[in-house]
């Protein structure tokens, strides 16, 4: 019913946000996985293939690919099938593949307004974030901004919020006053 409701909200809105969308203890594992996976942390880019480049006046976030064979599979990844399946049958989107990465923004890094969607390859259709920051506050910043045609809406990176949107839509992260970690992807044409 959960994953029935982010879709219908999706096709209605073009945007779905969940508070407590996994358990504590998924987070805790998913943060033991990130732990793991910090030393190959590496500053990310903007772009695609030839277009790709470095721009830390536009992003400034660190970020590290996964591969489905990580124990996330069963935390996290295997969720996302009953998603693509019900997009797929209420949207006819025709997702078939997903990639994700962990996201970590420092004290003082960003995303500028952008699109998750590459003007030279329409694969990604569905953006998803996980967040992952226990005892989160407002005065940390970091939020996420969403931008349809009729509101702006503002999003907290708290611990087990799942936020879920079009891949067309423009949006940022706003500046992180203390250390903000996402599981982000998307789901997409293979």
């Amino acid at each position: 019913m959960l994953i029935e409701n982010i879709v219908n909200t999706i096709y209605e809105k073009g945007y779905s946000i969940t508070q407590d969308f996994v358990s504590s203890k998924i987070i805790d594992d998913l943060l033991i996985e990130f732990e793991k996976q910090k030393l190959n942390l590496r500053e990310a880019n903007i772009g695609k293939n030839e277009n790709k480049l470095l721009a830390k006046e536009i992003r400034s976030d660190k970020i590290v690919w996964l591969e489905r064979t990580t124990e996330l599979s069963n935390l996290f990844f295997s969720s996302l099938d009953e998603l693509i399946i019900q997009l797929n049958r209420r949207c006819f989107l025709g997702v078939n593949d997903f990639e994700f990465h962990f996201a970590c923004y420092e004290t003082g890094t960003f995303y500028k307004r952008h699109k998750d969607a590459f003007t030279n390859d329409a694969a990604r259709k569905i953006s998803v974030i996980l967040y992952l920051n226990k005892s989160w506050q407002a005065s940390h910043g970091g939020e996420l901004m969403i931008y349809t045609k009729d509101s702006e809406i503002k999003v907290e990176p708290k611990a087990g919020t799942l936020v879920v949107f079009e891949s067309i839509l423009e949006h940022e992260v706003l500046l992180s006053n203390a250390t903000r970690i996402s599981l982000t992807g998307w789901l997409k044409r293979g």
